[in-house]
């Protein structure tokens, strides 16, 4: 029988593919604002949760923490930087590129926490590092492609963001409600400065190629019904199940556990594809070699934690 820290690491990944699969097939299938669609997500999940959790923490509590806002503005340039690299590469060369994540959570907690990883994790950090790199290879320009810079820092506002939520009071309370509150404060902080970000972004005119916002399409059904909808059934459970997994198992396992979340994602992608809904997912060779590694290496990583911690339960 799976524990607790299992269910809630399979159910936070599982979740995030799920919600990734969808996004991209809605977006790519009616040619939806993507910075739109997200923002609607991030607004209406974080209201929704913050309407079901009124048993909680009140709000003051939360907006007066500043490990509060700072989650929120990790998650604005996770999401921000995360959408500025898909201007240049697809999905899945960003999610398994990701996987850098994993080697700078052990050493992130390592300094932070002390929490020294066993030297026989080595074995699966250097191809975590070869794999990331391999895919990089593989982008247009090689490591000189924009996206190199936008991910890699949009994998220390993951790492921070999740560093934080482990330790905030408010996910480790015992009553859900709280937990659920913090997740929906957190979300519509996001929102808002997204929405920020973006109207930067179009008075400077860097909207990218896809060019600036057009009033037509922010008021397409579509739009509105696909974000609110996602927003309110996926992305605000998606997020507290982030945030509960950080605060449970710890950031490095959650981090670790995300390097399945391409393999997930690309299944959901295939069979969304078989159903008639979406494009089917492509994979290049640099993608095939450094995602082998990248996998290798998780699965290294896993089992050495996974006998470093049988050891710690039998001694």
């Amino acid at each position: 029988m799976l524990g607790p820290k299992s269910t809630v690491l399979i159910g936070a990944v599982g979740s995030w593919a799920l919600l990734l699969a969808l996004s991209r097939a809605v977006v790519l299938g009616y040619g939806l604002d993507p910075w739109m669609f997200t923002f609607l997500q991030l607004l209406s999940g974080g209201v929704f949760l913050l309407l079901i959790a009124r048993r909680g923490e009140t709000g003051s509590s939360v907006l007066l923490r500043a490990d509060t806002w700072l989650i929120g503005v990790f998650r604005v340039g996770t999401a921000a930087l995360y959408m500025a690299s898909l201007l240049h590469v697809d999905v899945m060369q960003a999610s398994f590129f990701g996987a850098i994540g994993v080697p700078a959570s052990t050493l992130a907690v390592w300094i932070l926490f002390d929490r020294r990883p066993a030297a026989a994790e080595l074995v699966g950090h250097l191809p975590l590092i070869a794999g990331a790199a391999i895919v990089a290879s593989g982008f247009t320009d090689g490591f000189l492609n924009p996206a190199v810079g936008l991910l890699l820092v949009s994998s220390c506002c993951v790492l921070g963001a999740n560093l934080l939520a482990e330790r905030h009071p408010h996910m480790q309370a015992l009553g859900p409600g709280t937990r659920i509150r913090l997740t929906g404060t957190v979300l519509v902080i996001t929102a808002a400065g997204f929405a920020a970000w973006r109207f930067l972004q179009a008075s400077v005119d860097w909207a990218g190629p896809a060019g600036g916002l057009d009033p037509v399409d922010l008021l397409r059904p579509e739009l509105w019904i696909a974000g609110l909808g996602l927003g309110i059934t996926l992305r605000g459970f998606c997020t507290y199940l982030g945030f509960r997994a950080a605060a449970v198992a710890g950031t490095q396992n959650y981090m670790a556990a995300v390097l399945a979340l391409p393999i997930v994602g690309a299944l959901l992608e295939a069979a969304i594809a078989w159903s008639g809904y979406g494009a089917w997912p492509a994979l290049s060779a640099s993608e095939g070699v450094g995602g082998g590694l990248i996998i290798f290496g998780g699965l290294a990583v896993v089992y050495v934690r996974r006998r470093q911690a049988r050891i710690l339960r039998d001694a």
